[in-house]
């Protein structure tokens, strides 16, 4: 019998404050290979993070540009504000890749996608992002939400393995 070995599907991590490094962490930890992007320096700072987690300091159109999306990519979007969220999703919601979530409530869900829809992403992309991104366990500090978050992650690598 042969066993045909894979890589682990990337994450991409967009935004690298608390609750994007928690994710980070624990996705790596989880065995997926994680990409942190965060236009900020300060933040997009590699001592931040451990060994093997690639930190990118850059906007979105350069980290797509860096690293085409495919249908074995994660995005998780874990940015500061709606409007880093909104540009991040009208790139990602059309792409290829296989999972995208967003951080955040139903509420910011409606206010983002109308924006979005208005710009002319289609319904169709926006629909399969899930938002809030996450498990629903009821998770409240950084760190139980990116448990949250990758038990979700693991849930959709496994469906599609």
């Amino acid at each position: 019998m042969e066993e045909r070995l894979q890589p682990a599907p990337r994450v991409f991590v967009f935004g690298a404050g608390h609750v994007g490094t928690a994710i980070a962490r624990a996705a790596a930890a989880a065995g997926f290979r994680v990409i942190v992007i965060d236009d900020r320096p300060e933040y997009a700072d590699a001592s931040r993070f451990a060994d093997g987690i690639v930190v990118l300091a850059a906007d979105v159109d350069t980290a797509l540009t860096r690293y085409a999306l495919t249908t074995d990519d994660a995005v998780v979007i874990a940015t500061r504000g709606h409007r880093n969220d909104a540009l991040i999703l009208e790139q990602v919601a059309i792409s290829p890749a296989g999972y995208v979530g967003l951080l955040g409530s139903r509420r910011k869900k409606a206010v983002v996608t109308k924006g979005l829809k208005a710009a002319g992403v289609p319904g169709k992309s926006l629909q399969r992002v899930r938002v809030p991104v996450g498990l629903p366990i009821g998770a409240v500090t950084p760190e139980e939400i990116a448990v949250s978050v990758v038990a979700e992650l693991i849930g959709w690598r496994r469906r599609e393995s």
